[in-house]
């Protein structure tokens, strides 16, 4: 990979295009908060009736935390990871710079772990 924004914008797109297809299942790419009959609280499933995919989280603020995993579930992450390839494409084809792509390139660098200011 170059240091090139479309290089880089490209590669974000699909490790995460490849993460999210990973945790897909059964074609679910939905997540939401639902229950088990196994579970004490609030769990990340994919199918309230039938639940296949099951987060839970034991973090201080478990119900933040899962509401966060169900919000950035399977569909988001192949949502940004269009953004993000078009935003490639844009970077190879038009006559456009880094500035042109700010916000792409911040979420591509926090993808790939390249964000050094993220706390």
């Amino acid at each position: 990979m170059t240091d090139q924004p479309a290089d880089l914008l490209a590669a974000a797109a699909t490790v995460l295009r490849e993460a999210a297809n990973a945790a897909i299942h059964d074609g679910r790419t939905t997540w939401q908060i639902g229950s088990t009959c196994g579970s004490k609280s609030p769990v990340v499933v994919d199918n309230p009736g039938v639940p296949t995919v099951l987060i839970e989280t034991w973090a201080p603020r478990l119900e933040a935390v899962n509401a966060y995993l169900a919000l950035v579930g399977p569909a988001t992450g192949l949502a940004i990871a269009a953004w993000l390839e078009d935003e490639a494409g844009f970077q190879r084809h038009a006559a456009a710079g880094p500035e042109d792509s700010e916000h792409a390139l911040a979420v591509a660098r926090a993808v790939l772990g390249q964000d050094g200011d993220q706390k």
